[in-house]
């Protein structure tokens, strides 16, 4: 038995991306290493039970023998015909019985289903005694890259499902709560000067915060299923910001916040909707976090890089040197089981490096435990 033959086509065979390629890699591989006339592959698909990938690839001396090249034509058709009625037992007697001098016939199996086989054949009578076990070990590497590409293709079926899923239910959430924060608008002027403007407001920036964590979450599963789309334009940085900054105001005002920021008057170039999100994520955790009575720094501006630089500071809790590593993580909360002052969802920041990245920049922070956070992020011009 030749181990570098055989470790040069488990190599080869680890190099496929496709089923389509493994029957390709197999057939060359296999004449390779047993220097067979013919080799051929049929692999199977599981919901219709049907040979879907048939390969077949033979030499010189192959195509001169026509009683081989009829052997392997009456033998690739009856076991197409047996998976068609699902015959399985049947199927593995057949594949026994002709498998004998000079032919080898094997299932590809796993997770104990047959998703296939694989035929050689040769002039030499020997054949099947000279070669068996090196079929067997060939097979092991064939079967378990099938099951990889196998769990691969389920991946992604299931993050499509979970897509499609999570489509419907946004669409389901997002409708209620677009009346409900367009009817807080309208009762917040017919109640005004009633004192219970306080509850309009609540009602107000709750929706708002499930809206925004709504759309966070969907950020997240896109991202998983393929890269974030961005539609670039030109944008006014400052008026973005400033907008955002007042869309805060009751909040800020009921931790009695201060604002301070610089924002130079820039035009960017951005996707509008995916700006506004990291400058809403990053002002909203600042908020949260903030002690009562601090006060919370930005500035903006266009470094000599002729990159766009966010940069905003707070005076809140912080986040210990341990936990600086994952805070771009999805679903990660850091300090929580000594701060459990504010909830989070743990999406938010992960959310802004997938759009940093996206515009061909980063995010970045440093912080000190109990003494603040100062978030950044830069974006190419």
């Amino acid at each position: 038995m030749n181990k570098e033959a055989i470790y040069n086509f488990v190599k080869k065979i680890n190099s496929a991306c496709s089923d389509k390629e493994i029957a390709d890699f197999t057939n060359q591989g296999l004449i390779e290493l047993t220097k067979a006339n013919v080799c051929w592959i049929g692999l199977a698909n599981w919901e219709t039970n049907k040979i879907e990938i048939n390969r077949l690839k033979g030499t010189e001396v192959y195509k001169k023998d026509k009683k081989l090249i009829d052997d392997i034509k009456k033998i690739r058709q009856t076991i197409s015909d047996f998976y068609s009625n699902v015959e399985i037992d049947e199927l593995y007697e057949y594949m026994t019985f002709v498998s004998r001098d000079n032919k080898i016939v094997r299932p590809v199996i796993y997770r104990n289903n047959t998703l296939g086989y694989i035929g050689l054949a040769s002039d030499d009578n020997s054949f099947y005694r000279n070669n068996i076990d090196t079929i067997n070990i060939a097979l092991e590497y064939i079967e378990s890259k099938l099951e990889i590409l196998s769990l691969s293709d389920e991946r992604d079926k299931n993050n499509k499902s979970r897509m499609e899923f999570l489509a419907s239910v946004s669409h389901e959430f997002k409708t209620p709560l677009n009346s409900i924060i367009g009817f807080s608008d309208l009762l917040a002027e017919k109640l005004k000067g009633s004192g219970h403007e306080k509850y309009i407001s609540n009602i107000y920036q709750s929706a708002i915060f499930l809206m925004g964590l709504i759309q966070n979450v969907l950020d997240f599963t896109r991202s998983e299923y393929k890269p974030l789309e961005l539609r670039l334009e030109q944008c006014k940085s400052k008026k973005i910001i400033t907008d955002i900054i007042w869309s805060f105001d009751e909040m800020r005002r009921e931790k009695n916040l201060t604002f301070n920021y610089t924002l130079s008057d820039v035009t960017i170039t951005a996707d509008p909707m995916r700006f506004k999100q990291l400058i809403y994520n990053l002002i909203s955790n600042a908020i949260k976090f903030s002690k009562e009575n601090s006060a919370i720094s930005i500035v903006s501006y266009l470094n000599t890089d002729n990159e766009f630089v966010f940069e905003i500071k707070d005076s809140g809790d912080g986040i210990s040197k341990k936990d600086l590593s994952k805070i771009f993580t999805f679903f990660t909360q850091v300090n929580r089981n000594r701060l459990k002052r504010e909830q989070g969802s743990g999406v938010g920041l992960a959310v802004c490096k997938i759009i940093a990245k996206a515009h061909g920049g980063d995010i970045f922070v440093k912080s000190r435990l109990h003494y603040g956070s100062t978030f950044w992020f830069v974006l190419p011009q």
